[in-house]
């Protein structure tokens, strides 16, 4: 990892953030890259049970479309399959209803635009606006870290190790990764500066994107109790944005139940009802009630029957311990620093006046949100949860960087090494490099 800045000593954050950039669009290309090469030369796994969406029988046969899918069909796996469905065809199956719309319909808005086969411009569409939004992300990341820590070097740090994170190929693929992580860190970015309605705004469309965007309202939370403390006073915009986030998250809830819950005429396309035939999925157009309206929420129940995602310990088994290993070290890291920041300061006094040491509100939420993936869910999505929904996990590794400051300055070219930076580096390229072999060839790394 190339930590040199062409040998200057810096202390001002524009030329930090002149090559933060170019960093963070050197590490999108080298995804790219890495996809089309493990694409080409490594043949697919043949993944059993694994959702195909039935518009990719839809062939694109033009000389643009065979170009583009083999150079970026790669990307098309996993849970991209639903997002290509949801784009193409809407909330057609009950297991659709685990993936949340802003990310779909952004690109079916940017594709409006564009005209081509649908498969093509879902692809390229999807591609190119990951990767974008992934560069503006990396120096959300780098301005919030400044504002939270006042520490340029460790801002710089934590932005060069996000930009080439383990969980990449997520941030590249047509997956909701960097819209999230774009809406979550720019709505925390805000809520650092005071601008509660933009973070608010910024926090509904993140709920809107993925389900654990809900836990975002703690910081506006956190905010209001700490004006309740020191200004005496209820902060009654941290308030309407709470409501506004559990709004956003209900508003879809509330669509999963009028599509499936309601008796009403669907026209679906003949692959999509054979498809649902075939595969024994729920569609809403079949004259019946699914059991679960009017009982549960359709995201609970969906994840529940088809991923069998809810429940404490319900994932300790001894067949899943190669997807625990694979967790492990994003798990360690955020853990330890979470359990070292507790014991060192007040956490009372901390909380509630913030001027021990930065950062309180984040740890509780990285800290809560990882007990929770170890605990309750598929713990192989943990890396690319965690390393889409928090900072923490990027100051974490940070910090084991030791540079030679000088009166706030630093220079680049003089970087000691030590065992603990040593792993994080091997860890990183590890799983930027051979989770994006995997993930291309539909071998297990979701």
């Amino acid at each position: 990892m190339n930590f040199k800045m062409k040998d200057k000593i810096l202390d001002d954050p524009a030329l930090y953030r002149s090559n933060l950039w170019r960093i963070a669009a050197y590490s999108r290309i080298s995804i790219v890259v890495l996809q089309y090469i493990f694409n080409a030369l490594i043949p697919d796994h043949q993944a059993q049970g694994v959702f195909i969406s039935p518009a990719l029988h839809d062939n694109d046969d033009s000389s643009i479309g065979r170009t583009v899918t083999y150079i970026l069909g790669g990307f098309l796996r996993w849970d991209a399959q639903y997002f290509h469905h949801i784009y193409r065809y809407g909330y057609t199956y009950e297991n659709t209803l685990a993936f949340f719309p802003l990310y779909p319909n952004v690109l079916r808005l940017i594709t409006a635009i564009f005209p081509g086969h649908s498969n093509t411009m879902f692809l390229v569409a999807g591609v190119v606006f990951n990767n974008l939004i992934f560069v503006f992300t990396a120096l959300v990341l780098f301005d919030l870290t400044l504002r939270i820590h006042n520490n340029l070097e460790m801002a710089y740090n934590s932005t060069v190790l996000f930009c080439f994170n383990p969980a990449s190929v997520f941030f590249s693929a047509p997956y909701s990764e960097s819209l999230f992580v774009l809406t979550t860190f720019y709505g925390m970015y805000h809520i650092a500066y005071e601008n509660i309605w933009k973070s608010s705004l910024l926090f509904g469309l993140s709920v809107l994107n993925r389900s654990n965007g809900l836990l975002n309202v703690g910081f506006l939370l956190y905010y209001m109790i700490q004006t309740a403390v020191k200004k005496r006073k209820i902060s009654f915009k941290c308030l309407f944005g709470i409501c506004f986030v559990f709004s956003c998250f209900s508003l879809f809830q509330i669509y999963g139940y009028y599509e499936f819950c309601t008796l009403q005429e669907h026209t679906l396309e003949p692959k999509v009802i054979n498809y649902a035939i075939k595969n024994n999925l729920v569609i809403p157009n079949n004259n019946t009630v699914p059991l679960w309206c009017g009982v549960r929420l359709p995201y609970s129940y969906v994840q529940e029957k088809y991923w069998n995602n809810i429940g404490f310990l319900s994932y300790f088994q001894f067949k899943q311990i190669p997807n625990f290993l694979l967790a492990s070290p994003c798990i360690f890291i955020l853990l330890k620093f979470g359990f070292e920041y507790f014991c060192n300061n007040n956490i009372i006094y901390l909380g509630l006046r913030n001027r021990d040491k930065p950062g309180f509100g984040y740890v509780v939420h990285s800290t809560f949100l990882t007990i929770f993936c170890l605990f309750c869910i598929h713990v192989q999505v943990t890396t690319r949860m965690l390393s889409s929904s928090s900072p923490v996990f990027y100051w974490a590794c940070a910090n084991y960087f030791k540079f030679p400051l000088n009166f706030n300055k630093i220079t680049y070219n003089r970087i000691m090494y030590n065992f603990k930076s040593k792993l994080v580096i091997l860890y990183y390229f590890t799983y930027f490099i051979v989770g994006t072999a995997l993930f291309v060839n539909f071998l297990p790394f979701t």
